[in-house]
């Protein structure tokens, strides 16, 4: 005789409408017809019991509305669970790799695809995909005795036992932030064996029974361990092609700083030509002849001269600032991307700063010297122009 067909989805609508009185028994409402059909289904059918663990207590009729009283306990493990409280769920077979598809949480009445969602049952899902992590970098697994086992220098066996009361409010977001780590296609087995060999150095010296709830309680350590590790793997992984772009940069930079001297080196050489061989070269005039008007122009030529000097002096003091700010930003990019690393390259970008202060300190003596000179030919070219020269210059 085919036993009846009743779905886990029935005993939930019997579940919700009892009273537990948490010693195998409880009150039962019977609010619908199919509550009645239900349980008339179970009275009547041996077989149909042994797999739904529902009785009354007293065999009797009954109608829709009426209370009875009835033994109660889990149904068969290929129906569903009945468990009293969280705690109770997650030792149910196979819960501590994955939630079980059918069950009921007597406390607060809870079944899957209920809402809101308890707190109790969030956590324990965020706390599911850190076991799904934990299990990939595991040497091997026993799903049977609930453990993973890691190989490492010792033999470490992590039995997954846990209690609502070990699930922090903070589970879901260490969920998330080890899930970040270890997302993605690149280095997948390096993640996965620094994940492992920070499961072993965190949990070696606690006893077999703790480990797992000691790993829980120090998900922010595990994160972080991977997290460092992982930036160490990356900075010793690219340290040569990091090496080659630096040290390319350095020449560039070089380059650059002494192109601010060399671009204006033909300007340079004249300075000797726009001062002191002016003031060398001017002779004694007479009252506005034409040796007047020749020191004139040769002076007025020099300060030229010096002010297109200048404007080359103060564009390449700018360029030298541009350089220095782009320096800057590269030593915060490595700083910022490659930490494992930035102490390697410190002493070059020390060095190029250093050449920069000493070229903005030559630009800045070139350009005092020549106003020195201009100055000094000025200075020589009104001791040799007679008095009353001044009228020279305006209109007859």
């Amino acid at each position: 005789m085919a036993v009846p067909d009743v779905r886990f989805a029935d005993l939930v609508a019997l579940y919700r409408h009892t009273r537990f009185d948490g010693n195998g028994g409880g009150a039962l409402y019977v609010a619908s017809e199919e509550i009645a059909a239900t349980l008339r289904a179970v009275e009547s059918d041996e077989d149909l019991y042994d797999q739904v663990q529902i009785s009354l207590v007293e065999a009797a009729e009954f109608d829709v509305g009426q209370e009875v009283r009835i033994n109660i306990a889990s149904p068969s493990h290929k129906i569903g669970y009945l468990c009293q409280n969280f705690d109770a769920l997650f030792r149910t077979p196979g819960a501590a790799f994955v939630e079980p598809e059918n069950y009921y949480v007597i406390d607060p009445g809870y079944a899957p695809g209920d809402e809101p969602v308890p707190p109790a049952l969030a956590r324990y899902r965020a706390l599911l995909n850190i076991i799904a992590a934990l299990r990939n970098s595991a040497t091997y697994v026993s799903e049977l005795q609930r453990e993973l086992v890691f190989i490492g220098t010792d033999k470490i066996a992590i039995p997954v036992e846990f209690a609502e009361a070990d699930l922090p409010s903070s589970l879901e977001q260490l969920s998330q932030r080890l899930s970040r780590v270890l997302d993605g296609q690149i280095h997948t087995d390096e993640k996965y064996g620094l994940l492992a060999d920070a499961v072993i150095e965190m949990t070696r010296a606690q006893p077999s029974t703790r480990r797992f709830v000691h790993l829980v309680a120090n998900l922010d350590h595990l994160c972080e361990e991977v997290e460092k590790g992982y930036r160490m793997f990356v900075s010793s992984f690219s340290y040569s092609r990091i090496k080659k772009e630096i040290e390319a940069a350095r020449l560039d930079y070089i380059g650059k700083i002494h192109k601010t001297i060399s671009d204006i080196q033909g300007q340079l050489l004249g300075i000797p030509v726009a001062t002191i061989v002016v003031a060398s070269q001017l002779k004694a005039p007479g009252q506005c002849d034409s040796t007047f008007w020749t020191n004139t122009a040769v002076l007025l030529g020099a300060w030229v001269f010096v002010g297109l000097l200048w404007l080359a002096v103060r564009n390449q003091r700018h360029t030298l600032e541009a350089i220095g700010t782009d320096m800057k930003g590269q030593r915060e990019r490595l700083e910022r991307d490659h930490a494992a690393v930035h102490d390697d390259f410190v002493g070059m970008f020390n060095e190029l700063d250093k050449r920069v202060s000493w070229h903005r300190c030559v630009l800045t003596i070139v350009g005092c010297v020549a106003l020195v000179g201009a100055a000094l030919a000025t200075m020589a070219y009104l001791m040799m122009t007679p008095r009353g020269s001044m009228a020279c210059f305006l209109p007859s």
